[in-house]
Order: structure tokens, then sequence, then C-alpha cells
């Protein structure tokens, strides 16, 4: 088997070769664990604490090869190459062979069915009927509790239990075709439906390949991770990514992480981890759980990388974080961020390893306007982490998502990306992958897959700020949810990590939201005083006036499987009554004049200009290139007419625009409309 040298070059990848991992031209999965078990044959690959705390099971890559390969065989007796075939494990051992055994019989596994959570059944449902697989395998008795549950699921898939395949007495091992399918990862579901990605080996390889790059992984490095396998995370970041570098990784099973996140910190000093990580709210609950007490018997010392990914980076927990656990051996610049999506199979972009990441202030009204520019004050900032640089032969670019134009470094929209680790498309919805995955820029340039996240590039490094299904706008402002969260929680022990929602509870009132938050167990503060923190700080950082404050217990607000909160199942709910509510503050939103429509903007504006031009030497009707360029019309009148216009409407104009708008009366009369009119509200959940 060729490892390293791509077939339409002579040359040899020598990144492949330096971080010992197949080339990703032309190899399969299969191939990738193949090697694994004939270069390392007894390296123990995965460890499993099974109860939490200690090793229950583990499995070297000779015994992964054998297992899978017999699986393999086993499917064959019900099925055919091609096949989909639905996983049904636990996060355990069970999950990684099942995946394997079904990439070495060609058939094609589809990943995102977590058993260990809430809910776990509709979402099983959802994807059986989405999937439409031929067979689904897992343990013999989380079948019959599935298959007992779910009545509605379609009768001619063949249910087969590991216990029974494992049976076979036949081994194969299928090569398979570099650019074919490899599996369907499913989405989290957080912002709409979930869909099947359709995930190439050639995605896979390239994207692991080059995350070894980028983590400069070294032999002998050790990982742990609990995040779930049916999570793109989990399985390609965890389970793919160990085999790909020739690793070792502790799995820790999600349950018991939720339980006690001290296992996480506890298992990384007994096994000296070299690479761990997980969402922001993982870190965050560590930060506020943990006792000093417990700490006593951390030692976080021999960590090199805390990787942070699967939603907003948060700065303020960074801070809290890396102050609280520097005691027992962790520094700030072993975080790592960086930026996602099963889209791209899993890592887009990522800070480098060993270096701290950077931290930049900018203005909150800017960035709702679509600038990133610095802070004007302590109200009006928000510091956001940058997600680092994006892989070798990978294009990143800014559109604005309206009318596809690219955009300039430091203006907001969204992000797209072109390149090797792009996915396929979605299983079975081809009207949804011409769009998502085939989009061009306004002048022909593509295709490039548009995420439905917002950002910004300052240089090579990429800023993410929001996603475009989440934005809300209040006259004719976009703010974030994730920010407005994110200023709650930090400044209220008292309310749940990743445990607030915020929407329009109304789509025909556009003037106010309702915010819901989970309350701790027994909080320190009353009712009335959260809710009462709650409403200063939305009205004070943001000027919002909520019509409502809904505070929860625990569960109220609904997740996926990975965590992320659904903003539109939680909404239903709370409109069906649905939602454990324990008191619900509601309030009078003071009377607003109505946003501008463009007409009227237009208006407003001439009307603005004559007034402070009336003192100028100079008809600014007549405003052209040629008199801008003679210096016929003083151009730093024109500037100061930008301050100013800014500070009377409270707006930000891009300077580079504004620029070229003075060029005509009618330009300028235009570019000043658009920002003090109403914008669109198509993206408000």
């Amino acid at each position: 088997m060729a490892l390293i040298i791509p077939k339409d070059s002579d040359r040899e990848d020598w990144a492949a070769y330096y971080y010992n991992v197949v080339d990703w031209h032309t190899s399969t999965l299969t191939e990738m664990l193949q090697h694994r078990a004939r270069v390392d044959p007894f390296h123990v690959v995965y460890r499993l604490l099974g109860d939490g705390i200690h090793e229950t099971d583990s499995i070297t890559t000779e015994e992964l090869h054998e297992r899978a390969s017999t699986i393999a065989a086993g499917l064959h007796r019900f099925g055919k190459i091609g096949d989909r075939v639905l996983l049904l494990c636990e996060n355990d051992l069970n999950y990684i062979i099942a995946f394997f055994g079904c990439i070495y019989a060609g058939m094609i596994p589809a990943s995102g069915v977590h058993v260990d959570v809430l809910h776990s059944d509709e979402r099983f449902e959802m994807l059986a009927q989405d999937s439409k697989p031929h067979m689904i395998i897992g343990p013999r008795k989380i079948l019959v509790e599935y298959q007992k549950n779910n009545k509605n699921v379609d009768r001619n898939i063949i249910w087969v239990p590991l216990e029974v395949i494992f049976t076979s007495k036949e081994k194969i091992a299928i090569r398979g075709n570099n650019e074919d399918v490899a599996f369907i990862q499913y989405t989290s579901g957080s912002t709409r439906a979930t869909r099947g990605v359709l995930l190439t080996h050639r995605n896979l390889l390239y994207n692991l390949r080059h995350q070894a790059r980028l983590y400069e992984f070294r032999k002998g490095d050790v990982g742990l991770t609990w995040l779930p396998f049916s999570h793109d995370m989990g399985l390609i970041g965890g389970a793919l990514m160990t085999i790909a570098s020739g690793g070792a990784c502790i799995l820790l099973p999600p349950k018991y992480f939720a339980e006690k996140p001290i296992r996480w910190l506890e298992a990384i000093g007994r096994y000296k981890i070299d690479l761990t990580g997980g969402p922001s709210f993982a870190y965050e609950l560590c930060e506020r759980n943990i006792t000093d007490e417990e700490m006593k018997h951390l030692d976080l010392s021999a960590l090199d990388i805390a990787f942070n990914g699967a939603d907003t980076a948060s700065a303020d927990m960074m801070r809290r974080f890396s102050k609280k656990f520097e005691k027992v051996g962790f520094q700030a610049r072993k975080f790592l961020f960086g930026y996602g999506l099963a889209e791209a199979t899993l890592v887009v972009t990522r800070g480098k390893r060993g270096i701290s990441p950077k931290l930049r202030s900018f203005s909150r009204s800017a960035l709702m306007n679509g600038f990133a520019w610095p802070s004007t004050n302590e109200l009006d900032r928000r510091v956001l982490i940058s997600c680092g640089t994006g892989l070798e032969e990978q294009k990143i670019i800014i559109v604005d998502p309206q009318s596809c134009e690219v955009l300039r470094d430091g203006r907001v929209g969204e992000i797209w990306i072109s390149g090797s680790s792009v996915a396929k498309g979605y299983f079975n919805r081809p009207e949804e992958t011409e769009e998502i995955f085939h989009a061009k820029t306004a002048d022909g340039m593509g295709p490039f897959l548009r995420t439905g996240d917002l950002g910004f590039k300052l240089g090579e490094q990429l800023f993410f700020s929001g996603r475009i299904s989440n934005v809300i706008i209040l006259r004719g402002k976009a703010y974030d949810p994730d920010d407005i969260s994110d200023s709650l929680v930090s400044g209220c022990s008292d309310i749940r990590v990743n445990a607030t929602a915020i929407f329009l509870e109304d789509q025909n009132d556009l003037s106010t939201i309702t915010i819901l938050v989970e309350v701790v167990n027994n909080p320190k503060q009353s009712h009335e005083e959260i809710a009462a923190f709650i409403y200063k700080v939305v009205t004070t950082v943001y000027e919002i006036w909520p019509k409502s404050i809904i505070l929860l217990r625990r569960g109220g607000i609904l997740k996926t499987p990975s965590g992320k909160i659904q903003i539109a199942k939680t909404r239903s709910a709370l409109k069906d009554n649905a939602l454990p509510i324990l008191q619900r503050f509601v309030y009078d939103v003071p009377e607003l004049p109505p946003p501008l429509t463009k007409e009227e903007a237009c208006v407003k504006v001439e009307k603005w200009l004559t007034e402070y031009t009336k003192d100028w030497d100079v008809n600014v009707r007549m405003l052209t290139r040629e008199r801008l360029m003679n210096g016929e019309i003083d151009s730093e009148q024109l500037l100061k007419m930008r301050r100013d216009f800014e500070k009377h409407f409270f707006v930000l104009i891009d300077p580079s625009e504004y620029v070229t708008a003075c060029q005509t009366w009618d330009d300028l009369c235009n570019l000043l409309a658009t920002q003090i009119s109403v914008r669109s509200s198509d993206s408000n959940q």
C-alpha cells in the first residue's frame, strides 16, 4: 500500500510522512486502520473508563483490526456493499468497533444517535426515517429497548445485534474508494432540522492529516475525550484522529462527565494527558462546580492542548478557568481555539500548539452593523477570540449573505469555504445540497460551502461572531443571542451554564424579546434579584427592553445530544406550556417610534444633509469624483460630516464605502439612508 506518495505527484507528502499518517489523496479509512495494525500491532489505542474512574476495557490496533474484520464479514450475511447501517451503541469501544466494521464491509455507517441522553428515542426515530438504513446494529440489550419503544420505524429494516455478528468465522476488509462516501454524519440540529452529511474517505483523511499538522502531534501523545461519538467532534476529532496519528486515547463516557465534571480533570492528571477539550460550557462547569478542596488532588501540568470548539468561545470563561486552575498546573497558552462544522468534515481553522490565543476587543455596536472596529467604551466592548488560520489548500472568504459580494478584511459576513474538507452534500436533499454546497459569489467564483455562520477575517485570522439563524433583528439592529447569554452567565452564578434561550416570542412583534434562563439548584439570590440583574444587563448594555424574563428549572432549555441550544423547539415548548417554569416576569415595553423605511430614511437624510451643509461654500448636491480629486470640495469636511452623522443617528459607516459614495449626491444619500432604515427580519428565529 502506498502510504505517502500521492498518485498525481512524484513528490512525497512530507507532512504525512512526518506525522505518520496515510496519504489523503489516495487512501481510505480501511487502509488507515490496517496501517496502524501493521506498524504497531500491540499498541493500546483506546482505554475505556467504564465507571467514570477505573479502566474497564481496552483495545490494541491489531485487536481493533481483527474485530472490525469479523464484523465486516458478519454484516455481509445480512447485506451488501453500499448498504447504509445505523449505529446504535453506547459511547464505548463497541461504537468504534461497529463503525470500523461497517467501513471494512464497504457499507456506510450513519452516526448521530447518543443513547444516553433524554429524547434519544425521538432523534433515533428521525434518523432512522431519514437515513433509510438497511440495518441497525448495536448491543442486543439496546436494540431490544429501542425496537420496543419505536414502533413507527420501518419494519423492513433488519435489526442485527453485535453479539450475532461477532459469531462470524470469516474476516474481510474492503479497501473502498478514496472519493466514495465513507459515512453519514448527522448534524446536531441546533439551528435547523438535523441533516445527514455525506463525508468521503478523501474528506476525512485530508482533515485528519491537516489536524495532525496543526496540532503538531508527537509520537506518544495521549488524548482524552468525553465527547459523544454520535457527534463529529467526538467521532472524528477523538476516535479517528487517534488512529490517524498513531496516538492513544482515554475514553470517558459523557454521562460520567455530566454527573461530575471533575472526573475529566482527574483523569487528565492520572493518565498524564497531552490533549483534550470540549465546548466552552464544559470549562465553565469545571470552573463553577469544582471546589478548592477538590482541586488539591488535581494535576494539569502535563496537559499541552485544551481545545475549545462546538460553540462560541468565551474570553471571560478562558480567563476565569485559567486563573482558577493555574495553581494545579494549567496555563492559558494551553487553550487552543478553532472553528469547524460537520459540513466541512470537522476542522476549518485552528490556533497553534503552545501559542497563547489571540484576544481582541471590538465594538459591540459596530459588530451589529457589520464592522469589526475597536470598542469605544466598556459597555460597548465585546472580546472575541481568534479561531486561528485555515487548513492548507483551503479557501475561506467572508461574503454578504444577501448580495453574495465578497467582503474585505474587517467586514462581518457569512463564512464561505472551499477545499478538500467540504463534504459531498446532504443525504437525499439535492436542492439543499445545491444551495449550501455549491454557492457562488456575485462575480461567479465558486463553488463554496455556505456555513450559515457569521464572522470576519483580520489577515489570516478568522473570528467567529455568531450564527445567522440565531440573529435577532430589533428595530433595524442585529443582536447575537450568544453574546447576550455570555454576559448574563458571566455576571450571575445563579444562572446555569449553557442554559439560556433568547428569541422573539411573537413573530409579529419585532420590537422586543423573551429571555429564558435555567436557575441553579439552591440559588444565592431570589428569583426577583436574578430577573432584575438580567433586566439591567439587557437594557443597559444592549438597549433592549424585554417583554418577559422566564426562570426555569434544570432541563427546561431543550438541547441537541451534543449540548447545543435548540431555539425553535424551546420556543415551541414555551408556547405549548410544556416548560418547567419557576417564575415569569412580564415588563412594560416603552413606546418607541417605528423604524424608518428606506424611503422615509432618504427623506430624513436629505433634510439632515441640507441643514448640516447650509453654511458650506460649495453645494454638496453637486458632488462629483472630479471635484473631489481637484480639491474643490474639502475632504476633511466630508469626513467630519460622516462622524457627526454617526453620532446623531447612532450608526457606524464603513469609511471606504463612504468615500466611494461621496462621488455623487444620490449615492451618498442612498448609503446613509441604508444605515438608518429598518433591516430585513428574515433571519429571526
